[in-house]
């Protein structure tokens, strides 16, 4: 799988997919759905090497609501009969299943973990592309709620980890209910959705070579063409910048990125009849800011990032958040860069499989030690 947690080959379906859609789009409706389809690069795995085992671990199918959906996932539990601190299990974006290996190494801490199917996925209701992407933190805080109603479980010590977009929503969870007592954000961006992918188009350029100049140039250009879809102001500006751009040296390669941002602009009237999914990512997903939630965050936190991600702008995540941890140093923050390390906490390596970095865990493992099971 690639860094996008695509298999090999379904990038080239990707873009027989989008020719196609080109060939027989109206200007609004094809645009719109191309960058949503691509508004879900941020991508989870979780831990393929299955942790080692523990005897007396143990696994249960259950099911909780959200609102009017069933969701469906698993309970993995430590040995021992007493009551153990939980983790909720946050997903990237995209169709993501159960994140059973995370689960089970949670568990392998003394930490029980739930991870369940994203909605409209596996053996979950709903459908998860009907929604703005924040709204699926509910269905997290529908978790915890169950968590609080098992035995086994210390409802006091109940917290959320995340990957990618799920290092949006553990953070907007925590701010919105006082039953999340501890965070893990992994990966998890200071910026908004629409400048995420932003950094990783342009990060697609500088691999195929582009200039610098340019790069930084093109997503000028992509940026202000989102503002307009985003806001419906400024489209004789905007249009004129597009036109502009295309005599540009750099336009052919922005030209066929998967989100078809340099396609025929939509017009004011097409825009006020938005069409499949653009008001949910251009009204809301594109534009949301997740400082507010950072800023209400009164629990432990604890942020990973890898520095060779090129899937988000670490630097400028990093510095949200420290930005915010400057307001108030009451606050229980802790940040940490790995080394060569990427998105998904792998080792940045020749070999063909790219190991976790060890001291991802071990530093999670420290944390939980000393924030949530209390451990000297």
């Amino acid at each position: 799988m690639n860094a996008l947690g695509r298999k090999p080959g379904s990038r080239r379906r990707t873009l027989l997919s989008l020719s196609s859609a080109r060939r027989s789009r109206g200007t609004l409706t094809s645009f719109v759905l191309l960058v949503v389809l691509l508004a879900i690069a941020c991508t989870q795995r979780g831990l393929l090497e299955r942790p080692k085992e523990k005897r007396g671990i143990s696994e249960e199918t259950v099911h909780f609501a959200s609102g009017g959906i069933t969701l469906a996932g698993t309970l993995v539990l430590p040995e021992g009969s007493q009551t153990h601190p939980a983790a909720v299990l946050f997903h990237g974006s995209g169709p993501q299943k159960r994140d059973l290996f995370t689960a089970r190494w949670f568990a392998s801490e003394g930490i029980a973990a739930l991870a369940y199917d994203k909605r409209g996925v596996g053996e979950s209701s709903g459908d998860f592309r009907k929604v703005p992407f924040m709204e699926l933190c509910d269905d997290g805080l529908g978790a915890i709620k169950y968590l609080k109603s098992r035995k086994e479980i210390d409802a006091k010590r109940i917290g959320v980890w995340g990957l990618s977009q799920g290092g949006w929503l553990g953070p907007l969870a925590a701010s919105r209910s006082a039953d999340v007592a501890f965070i893990i954000a992994v990966s998890g961006p200071g910026v908004s959705p629409g400048e995420q992918m932003i950094v990783y188009y342009a990060n697609e350029l500088r691999k195929q070579g582009v200039d610098e100049g340019d790069v930084r140039e093109a997503s000028t250009v992509r940026r202000d063409i989102w503002s307009y879809m985003s806001s419906g102001l400024g489209y004789d500006k905007t249009k004129a910048e597009l036109d502009g751009a295309r005599t540009k040296r750099w336009f052919s390669q922005a030209r066929v990125q998967q989100d078809d941002s340099f396609g025929p602009l939509p017009t004011p009237a097409e825009l006020s009849k938005p069409v499949g999914r653009s008001v949910i990512w251009f009204k809301q997903e594109a534009v949301y800011d997740p400082v507010p939630a950072l800023r209400a965050l009164r629990v432990p936190a604890l942020f990973l990032f890898g520095n060779h991600d090129e899937l988000i702008p670490v630097d400028e995540s990093v510095a949200a958040i420290q930005r915010v941890l400057a307001e108030d140093k009451h606050r229980d923050f802790t940040i940490r860069v790995f080394p060569s390390v990427d998105h998904e906490m792998r080792l940045v390596t020749s070999e063909a499989t790219r190991p976790i970095d060890p001291e991802y865990l071990k530093t999670m493992r420290d944390w939980l030690s000393t924030h949530v099971l209390n451990r000297p």
